[in-house]
């Protein structure tokens, strides 16, 4: 199959991402990938993951010295582990729930795997070989395909460079999430997402305007 690439998006904010700290469902080896099991709490951040957050938070504070606060602003996915971790480095930077540049936005969500929800995260491997030849497929029982997860990331893209210009805005979200919206921010081949998949806690800035 040819290389699924397309033209690196012309953006005129920055563009700060940040994987969710360590999960509970990290530690317990499963995929959580679902609204309806991902906010209830029994799958939020475990203690590891909640420190993460907080260095993550005391990292951009640092990376961001320079800049008028009143220019940052925080999205997250609704899922309870990257709500946590946003929450955490938003308050780090003096931005808090109520404040109209923290949002939560369905966009974000992690992947949807589909059957393998709640199973062991053994089964990413068998998803990810499919990734590597088709980025149209989707993990059976409702999964997203890469390329369905590349749509909702460029409908954000579209909605935040219309709703803003000169900001700084932090992504919080998920594993699949964030190495596919790499490579559509980048213009990479969309089947080699993973080699650009971020550690939990861990802050790249993914574009400088």
């Amino acid at each position: 199959m040819l290389p699924q690439v397309t033209m690196a998006l012309q953006l005129h904010n920055s563009y700060w991402v940040l994987r969710h700290g360590r999960s509970k469902a990290n530690d317990a080896g499963i995929i959580v990938s679902t609204v309806e099991n991902g906010v209830p709490p029994k799958y939020g951040l475990s203690e590891s993951g909640r420190q993460q957050a907080k260095e993550a938070g005391e990292e951009l504070e640092r990376q961001l010295a320079q800049t008028d606060t009143s220019t940052v602003k925080v999205f997250c996915s609704p899922l309870t582990r990257t709500l946590d971790t946003a929450v955490i480095v938003a308050e780090s930077l003096g931005i808090y729930t109520t404040d109209s540049r923290f949002q939560v936005v369905p966009e974000l969500i992690e992947r949807n795997f589909g059957e393998y929800e709640l199973q062991s995260d053994n089964n990413y491997s068998s998803v990810w070989e499919v990734d590597a030849c088709d980025v149209t497929a989707a993990p059976k029982g409702g999964g997203e395909s890469v390329e369905q997860v590349a749509e909702r990331i460029r409908s954000l893209f579209a909605a935040l460079e219309k709703d803003n210009t000169g900001k700084n805005i932090v992504l919080v979200s998920h594993g699949d999430t964030l190495s596919i919206m790499w490579a559509v921010v980048k213009g990479l081949p969309l089947q080699d997402h993973r080699q650009h998949g971020l550690n939990t806690g861990q802050l790249k800035i993914l574009h400088a305007a």
